[in-house]
């Protein structure tokens, strides 16, 4: 069955030696923070983001290579203004385009000094004399800025999202948030790690923030990198952790730390469902990127179980159970190489929240991912194959 796909995440992948041209002195220090990481441990793999022989945006649009060739030398990962092309050669329709530096950055930020230097191989004195946080925040200030810009010639089609990086001033977060929607940016990015404001996101405080978002039919969205401020690094420091693995968004990184990534945007999800975020904001959209989808059916049930054993809690007293929640309001991307397929047989009720993904052009993607996971899920039928691969993906694509 052929269905013209949406995407829910992909990314640009502008190289370290030519994000200054881009984003300027946040730019410069995430360059030489990418540098030091490649020292650190070299990564051979074209996913590598201190490649400074890369010249530009060259690559070909090729209808093999689009779904083989990984990292900035792949076309658009660098000028999203070729973006265009690239979907209408892998049979894309609409398509989310997330950073890949920017959560580096939320990931420094959120770092101690152990786990900067275990990760990155830097010194704070990489920073040029700022925190961490500090570097944090002018980063992701430029990339807003950039993205604000409009570096797609077709925003409908090629969505980029904003960031709305987490601060115990809510002030500071509406405003910022208030900047991208009325900008139009089109879906946004917020932080897992952290208390948003310094509350609960179930919080009466956060009311506005999401009332924002639904009002103006903006998906909000957990992407992976976003947990370093929820896990100590110290679980990961150990000599049989020593065999690290490279990716573009997590550089050194260990099957600990990989097998974890959920947790902070479980932990979230709880909160916002049985906090009762979707009972008082029923139209509020979310999506779940990059931190696998194995997770989603059992915390479901979890949720369910324990309205049932505290039937005087609030959330028991809501209009829908916890999986309604999930069923109707979120929508999660599973790893191309995870069993989606069983997860649908497992959790038939949440068949309408599971999309497809390319993560173009990232190494997570796996090569030719759309041939791949047709054929994990054509087998569940045409009703299922659409769902996954087009009309799920509406709820954080919305026309």
């Amino acid at each position: 069955m052929q269905v013209r796909a949406h995407d829910v995440d992909s990314h640009e992948m502008i190289p370290g030696h030519l994000l200054e041209d881009v984003f300027g002195k946040p730019g410069r220090i995430m360059g030489e923070i990418l540098r030091r990481s490649d020292e650190l441990r070299p990564d051979p793999t074209d996913t590598c983001m201190h490649q400074p022989d890369i010249v530009g945006d060259v690559s070909a649009v090729d209808a093999d290579d689009v779904w083989i060739v990984k990292g900035p030398k792949a076309p658009s990962a660098i000028d999203l203004g070729r973006r265009a092309d690239v979907l209408d050669t892998m049979g894309i329709d609409r398509q989310l385009v997330f950073p890949t530096t920017a959560i580096a950055a939320m990931m420094v930020g959120g770092m101690d000094d152990l786990g900067f230097k275990m990760r990155f191989g830097g010194d704070n004195d990489t920073l040029e004399g700022m925190s961490k946080p500090e570097f944090t925040s002018s980063f992701l200030s430029a990339y807003n800025d950039w993205v604000l810009s409009g570096p797609t010639p077709d925003p409908d089609r090629i969505r980029m999202v904003g960031i709305v990086p987490t601060s115990e001033n809510l002030d500071e977060m509406m405003a910022t948030a208030t900047k991208l929607v009325t900008s139009g940016v089109r879906a946004v990015y917020v932080q897992a790690d952290t208390p948003p404001g310094g509350f609960s996101p179930a919080h009466s405080a956060l009311d506005p923030f999401w009332r924002l978002f639904e009002e103006a039919n903006v998906p909000v969205t957990l992407h992976i990198g976003t947990e370093y401020g929820f896990l100590d690094s110290r679980w990961a420091f150990a000599e049989t952790f020593a065999d690290l693995f490279q990716s573009p968004e997590l550089p050194n990184n260990t099957i600990q730390m990989f097998s974890t990534i959920h947790m902070a945007v479980d932990n979230y999800v709880s909160a916002m469902v049985l906090g009762g975020v979707f009972e008082r904001f029923p139209n509020l959209r979310v999506g779940l990127l990059e931190v696998g989808a194995h997770w989603l059916g059992p915390a479901s049930r979890r949720m369910d179980m324990y309205v049932d054993v505290f039937p005087g809690s609030s959330a028991a007293k809501f209009s829908m159970r916890p999986s309604e929640y999930v069923r109707r309001n979120i929508r999660i991307s599973p790893f191309n190489f995870e069993p989606v397929d069983q997860y649908i047989r497992d959790f038939p009720d949440l068949a309408d929240v599971f999309c497809y993904s390319t993560d173009y052009p990232h190494v997570e993607g796996i090569k030719d991912s759309l041939t791949k996971m047709r054929a994990k899920v054509e087998p569940l039928g045409d009703e299922i194959t659409t769902k996954f691969f087009r009309t799920n993906a509406e709820w954080l694509l919305p026309a």
